[in-house]
């Protein structure tokens, strides 16, 4: 990390609803008062402004590709979002492949809350109430930089990342 800069973090999630955007910018914010420089799609992004009629997909993979490649880790809010899984993937492939000591990786905040509910071995299917993540995306997030089920430890490990990355500069 270039000395006198910020850690800059992309937020990565479900966008699409009120709460969506809600929780994004709370976090986004709660992030920035952790001293991290972020990039939240609900606010930054040109192609937000649905007042636009010139809003394409490949516009919006364009700008999006553009704030990933500008960031140095990428906040996966895990989900079944294709454009996040996308956007989490293309991080990992950056770091582990482009430019790892420019981009860090990929981060995992995991909080639906069935998460937290232990599997039940006698029941199966739609009767067990852990429900599945998809394993490919977990196992990514867990060689990248990790997958938390709170704010608190996502943002406790952020924190280490900078600091060791400020130490190797």
């Amino acid at each position: 990390m270039a000395e006198g800069s910020a850690m800059k973090l992309y937020l990565a999630g479900p966008m699409f609803t009120a709460a969506d955007a809600a929780h994004n910018l709370r976090l986004a914010a709660r992030l920035r008062e952790h001293g991290f420089e972020v990039f939240c799609p609900n606010e930054s992004e040109p192609t937000n402004d649905k007042s636009r009629t010139d809003i394409t997909p490949r516009l919006v993979y364009d700008v999006d590709i553009a704030a990933v490649e500008s960031c140095n880790v990428l906040v996966c809010q895990v989900s079944e979002d294709s454009g996040t899984n996308w956007e989490s993937g293309y991080m990992d492939c950056l770091a582990r492949h482009v430019d790892p000591s420019r981009y860090y990786g990929v981060i995992g905040l995991a909080t639906d809350m069935r998460l937290r509910t232990p599997p039940h071995p006698e029941k199966v299917g739609v009767e067990n109430q852990a429900l599945h993540i998809n394993a490919l995306v977990i196992g990514g997030l867990q060689r990248s930089l990790g997958v938390y089920l709170d704010e608190e430890r996502m943002i406790a490990r952020l924190e280490e990342i900078r600091a060791e990355r400020e130490g190797a500069a």
